[in-house]
């Protein structure tokens, strides 16, 4: 195994590792949710009803426990937008880290976008597509100098 195809597949291990974690955050907060949604109803189905009954007629009283689960709920809230914030910046790390992937297609255009004689053209295609790491730094450089560049990849002195 080549050391570019080790880095390829560490990196793919990475991103599997990295949405593995992202879903397992993603179920605790949902089961915490489901947690105390069935607190709440258990705790109303054993006083609410009592308290209702004993309410003066005509008002409207909170149940003791009210203020806890409210408190409960505000701390929910908190976690869950803790826990949403943490995955979208470890998306955005994930894309930012995450090795810019070219298509042939996108080579063959950039080779005519910046004006390659037809000649020379699927010539230096073909000398691109042929290891991933020619293609990141034919777009790695500035569009100006590409065309340049491309050229010194394939008649440079090491390839002749």
């Amino acid at each position: 195994m080549t050391g570019q195809e080790n880095q390829e597949d560490e990196e793919e291990d990475w991103m599997i590792n990295w949405d593995r974690r992202r879903r397992a955050a993603a179920v605790q907060v949902l089961c915490y949710v489901v947690y105390v949604l069935q607190l709440r109803h258990v705790y109303y189905s054993k006083h609410h009803v009592n308290h209702s009954a004993t309410c003066l007629k005509g008002k409207k009283r909170n149940a003791p426990g009210d203020d806890l689960f409210r408190k409960e709920f505000e701390s929910m809230r908190e976690a869950i937008s803790s826990v949403t914030e943490a995955i979208r910046e470890g998306n955005a790390i994930a894309k930012r880290s995450r090795a810019r992937v070219y298509s042939e297609e996108e080579v063959f255009a950039e080779l005519v976008n910046i004006g390659v004689d037809e000649r020379l053209r699927y010539k230096a295609y073909t000398f691109l597509t042929q290891d991933a790491t020619r293609v990141r730094a034919f777009f790695g450089c500035p569009v100006e100098e590409r065309k340049n560049f491309v050229l010194q990849l394939m008649y440079g002195p090491r390839n002749l």
